[in-house]
């Protein structure tokens, strides 16, 4: 039981350090107008999933910036 206590508190950590991370981007870093918008309700509707997809588009974005 203290196990899973710990491992809900370790992803809602990461949930709230990857949603900060969203919420400190500008417009500007993302590549559609309502993109930013898109990832808030991403992170409410689909919470446990969220975040690892928010890092996932960080990774490709980050693949993409260095291409240019």
């Amino acid at each position: 039981m203290e196990y899973l206590i710990f491992i809900l508190f370790l992803l809602a950590f990461f949930w709230i350090l990857q949603f900060v991370q969203l919420m400190l981007l500008s417009n500007e870093d993302f590549v559609g107008r309502h993109d930013k918008i898109l990832w808030v309700v991403i992170f409410i509707c689909v919470f446990p999933l969220a975040p690892f997809a928010f890092v996932m588009y960080k990774i490709a974005r980050l693949s993409m910036n260095e291409r240019d």
